[in-house]
């Protein structure tokens, strides 16, 4: 429970951190940008607007796929995002976080593009003070963020005149712009600019590719809180336990610790559904827990030995953990996934044993696989990435083979350093036996 304790105060610290602003790698994104010719980049997606702003759209946590209510703009050659947003939201959530780093906000009243208006003078009603009490210390908070905008006259009564001029003011109005939501090219096509719009995805998943310092801060911090809740569930299973019971009891200690969970695999169901599957003697089972702290992923499994395993199940648990270390000890920059993949083949050549373990390197983030595609007609292709520093991987061994009494996999999340590659939490048994 203490080990619980101090790493909620530890995430209180960081959730502070990113009321200082968003905790993108704003040096990669430079380059990036540089790389693909871009002028500035727009985001509406909630998870994109928090990588570049610190602030999580509140619609986006209750109604994914709603039309955005925040849209945040990085122009090549800024450190610091530009935020379109309404009146209401910058007032009543916005504001909540701080001033991060004094942001710039264009504001509107109305969410929709219908007309050209143009900037329009704030309501004096509006969340006005009967002054019958001293303003709180959220009303101070939100009316003084609120005024520091509304001061600078980008107040507008459009939504797309806001994100319009925004982008005119920064300079953005012609040129190479990447864009991760239609409403974007929907505004700059009713206006006519003149400039060229391009897919931001497979941009911004480049850029999350290498993290920034308070990044791997916040990865450290949620794949510790995971890995100790799939210890902790481990710690409490029992033979005739549900797979349903895992995932509640994993819950349970992934809220303990500040984490909010994703998913997790026992013996690989991934499905919550079905609910007759139980923990049986001589089973070997893994459970591969994915959860994030403030949208950061950790990502662990390990293997469960019940009683005694089969000998088919030890021996692939074996070459699992064998290979694993063999690829943690030669990660370094430059090296390619293959090459990563191949390292974990060699041992099992080495072994000389028919073994259906694999090694599949991902990186890990703000998604659980959260790295640029190849380009495969809409869908997700695997690149052969080259290894960086500061990235922070995974390298997922699971045994595919059935009919050796249950399942086998390991996964640890580690970070690319300058000469090789570190855990970023607690490493304890690959293997243990209940």
């Amino acid at each position: 429970m203490a080990e619980a304790q101090s790493l909620l105060a530890n995430g209180d610290m960081l959730f502070n951190r990113l009321a200082e602003g968003g905790p993108m790698n704003f040096v990669r994104a430079q380059e990036v940008m540089e790389r693909f010719g871009l002028e500035g980049i727009v985001v509406g997606d909630p998870l994109n607007v928090f990588h570049m702003t610190g602030y999580y759209p509140q619609i986006g946590l209750t109604r994914p796929g709603h039309p955005p209510t925040t849209l945040a703009i990085l122009k090549r050659g800024e450190m610091q995002p530009v935020v379109v947003t309404s009146h209401f939201i910058f007032y009543y959530t916005f504001a909540d976080g701080g001033p991060r780093g004094d942001i710039q906000a264009y504001l509107f009243e109305a969410t929709d593009d219908a007309g050209d208006a143009q900037r329009v003078e704030a309501n004096p009603a509006f969340f006005a003070s009967w002054n019958e009490r001293p303003l709180t210390g959220v009303e101070e908070r939100r009316r003084t963020e609120t005024d520091r905008v509304l001061a600078a006259d980008t107040l507008f009564q459009r939504s797309g005149a806001a994100l319009a001029e925004a982008l005119r003011d920064m300079g953005l109005w012609t040129g190479t712009l990447a864009f991760d939501h239609p409403v974007v090219a929907q505004v700059c096509e009713r206006r006519e600019r003149p400039g060229t719009l391009v897919p931001a995805d497979n941009i911004l998943r480049w850029i999350r590719l290498v993290k920034s310092p308070l990044e791997i801060e916040l990865m450290k911090q949620g794949a510790t809180a995971n890995a100790e809740a799939v210890e902790a569930a481990v710690a409490q299973l029992r033979r005739g336990a549900t797979y349903r019971d895992i995932r509640r009891l994993y819950e349970v200690e992934l809220a303990r610790r500040g984490n909010r969970p994703v998913f997790m695999t026992i013996d690989r169901v991934s499905s919550p559904l079905p609910g007759d599957y139980a923990v049986e003697e001589g089973q070997s089972l893994f459970l591969d827990g994915v959860s994030h702290f403030a949208n950061y992923h950790g990502d662990y499994a390990r293997t469960v030995f019940v009683g005694e395993a089969s000998a088919a199940a030890r021996r692939e648990a074996d070459i699992a953990t064998r290979g694993w270390e063999a690829i943690r000890e030669n990660l370094k920059p430059g090296m390619r996934y293959g090459e990563v993949t191949a390292i974990g083949r060699a041992i099992l050549e080495k072994a000389g044993a028919a073994s259906s373990v694999t090694f599949g390197p991902h990186s890990c983030g703000l998604m659980h696989t959260d790295e640029p595609a190849a380009e495969m007609g809409g869908f997700y292709g695997k690149q052969d990435l080259v290894l960086e520093e500061n990235m922070v991987l995974s390298v997922d061994c699971p045994s595919l083979a059935t009919g050796i009494g249950g399942s086998v996999h390991i996964e640890d999340l580690v970070l690319i350093t300058a000469d090789g590659a570190v855990p970023i939490h607690p490493v304890g048994a690959h293997v243990i036996t209940i």
